[in-house]
């Protein structure tokens, strides 16, 4: 059986893979520059390479579907990698409708065909994959100072989308299946007072001072001050990633998707 750390340690990985090789065609690769798309695809390449490492040592085995996917995943990522430039071609946008099928299907046999995890999985696999994107993307501006802002924005949006609606799903389990683990004296899940620690921390770090940090990105790019806006942005991935592993923890030790 899985330990809680493998799972939340391969859930953190998957998510942050599957999320940044999704939102490739967020930033246009001519306004970057093939240089930015090389980068995220590194942190793709990077990640995906740990995720099989750990789960190698995790159950049920790897079965045959699932070392495919990872060598299909290895190899298209590299080929493009190599292979694209400033403007994508036909090839490169085969290859990533081909990337994105393959991990769906890895994300379903990963999480046992389960959809409670399947939903949780893919909700927070797009926050925490744009709250990185987009904070990369404010370092990038550095190497392209004419890119425009508006880049930044449709991150922004994409991570109001993101972190609204797992909230919404967050706050119909706590006043559901979650309100036991919070009454006074509960012995459910790790007891009164650290459930309360738990869910506590998830809720202040990992919704309220992202959201909050997230306006005042929002009006720092209307400021055109991107320096500043990129500080602020690395400031939300921190709390999303503390907010998310917490997250994770708790679904994956008690069930609650928070």
């Amino acid at each position: 059986m899985n330990s809680i750390t493998q799972t939340v340690i391969f859930t953190f990985l998957f998510g942050l893979s599957f999320g940044t090789q999704a939102l490739a065609p967020v930033v246009d690769t001519k306004l970057t520059g093939v240089g930015f798309y090389k980068l995220c695809t590194s942190i793709v390449l990077a990640s995906l390479m740990l995720v099989l490492g750990l789960d190698f040592f995790m159950t049920p085995a790897l079965s045959a579907v699932e070392m495919g996917c990872y060598g299909v995943l290895i190899v298209s990522n590299a080929l493009t990698y190599f292979l694209h430039r400033d403007e994508k071609t036909p090839l490169m946008w085969a290859l990533y409708i081909l990337q994105v099928l393959t991990f769906s299907v890895l994300s379903f046999y990963a999480f046992g065909f389960d959809s409670n995890w399947l939903q949780f999985f893919f909700i927070t696999a797009g926050l925490i994959a744009i709250s990185n994107f987009a904070m990369t993307l404010g370092h990038y501006y550095l190497v392209v100072p004419k890119l425009t802002f508006e880049p930044l924005f449709y991150c922004l949006w994409i991570f109001w989308v993101f972190i609204f609606t797992k909230l919404f799903f967050s706050v119909s389990v706590l006043l559901g299946p979650a309100a036991p683990y919070l009454v006074e004296g509960s012995t459910h899940g790790d007891g009164y007072m650290y459930n309360w620690l738990f869910i506590s921390m998830r809720y202040l770090w990992g919704y309220a001072a992202p959201i909050i940090l997230s306006f005042f990105t929002y009006r720092l790019c209307k400021l055109k001050s991107n320096q500043s806006a990129t500080g602020v942005l690395y400031i939300i991935e921190f709390f999303v990633i503390v907010g998310e592993l917490i997250s994770i923890y708790l679904m994956a030790k008690h069930g609650l998707a928070l």
